[in-house]
């Protein structure tokens, strides 16, 4: 295995209302389904909630100013584990200083890149900067999160996904997606990933 790459909200982080809550303080109208749907895609790309340019900037300072308070769904001794299987990465949809924010603040911060919005709004395109930049094959990465939109993006690339069922979307809907294998809880993505490391290795 080359590396594991998480999503960081609903992932690594336990985020869902956070984010909801910050996203009425900024002055959109939605619900809770409006807000897992917002996820069905590149929320970029296809958003159920349009933010403008300003409820944007507003809704990123807000996240920044507040991200310590956010309840991490990983321990550390969870994250050590996996960094010492593979390398570790986040691609995000969120703002990178935030996300390292609070690594930091959890003592999680045993990911050699993290790649958000700031880099760029495609997952897609961020997937390929690392098998660039790192001489990594698809077959050989994995990839967690939480939506259906992350899983249909990482197929762009062949990648295969863990999806998480305890983040934004539920089990029926992340299997619309087809990903790799479906999760309930962080013990059940680390077997996995073992598990994962111990088939590849038998390949090679």
């Amino acid at each position: 295995m080359q590396a594991i790459i998480f999503d960081f909200d609903g992932v690594l982080a336990e985020t869902f209302k956070f984010s909801l809550d910050i996203t009425k303080d900024v002055g959109h109208e939605v619900g809770e389904q409006l807000w897992r749907d917002h996820h069905n895609g590149n929320v970029f790309e296809k958003p159920g909630v349009h933010f403008t340019e300003n409820s944007m900037k507003d809704f990123f300072a807000k996240y920044y100013q507040k991200v310590e308070e956010i309840k991490p769904n990983f321990s550390q001794e969870n994250i050590k584990e996996l960094s010492e299987i593979a390398p570790l990465f986040v691609i995000s949809s969120g703002q990178e200083k935030s996300i390292i924010k609070f690594l930091k603040h959890n003592n999680l911060d045993y990911f050699t890149e993290v790649l958000g919005v700031d880099f760029h709004k495609s997952k897609e395109k961020k997937f390929k900067y690392l098998f660039d930049k790192y001489n990594y094959s698809p077959e050989n990465v994995i990839f967690i999160s939480d939506t259906l939109g992350d899983v249909l993006e990482a197929k762009k690339v062949n990648v295969k996904t863990i999806a998480v069922d305890f983040g934004f979307h539920d089990r029926k809907q992340l299997q619309k997606g087809k990903p790799f294998k479906i999760a309930s809880s962080v013990d059940e993505v680390i077997n996995l990933i073992k598990k994962q490391r111990l088939i590849i290795s038998r390949f090679r």
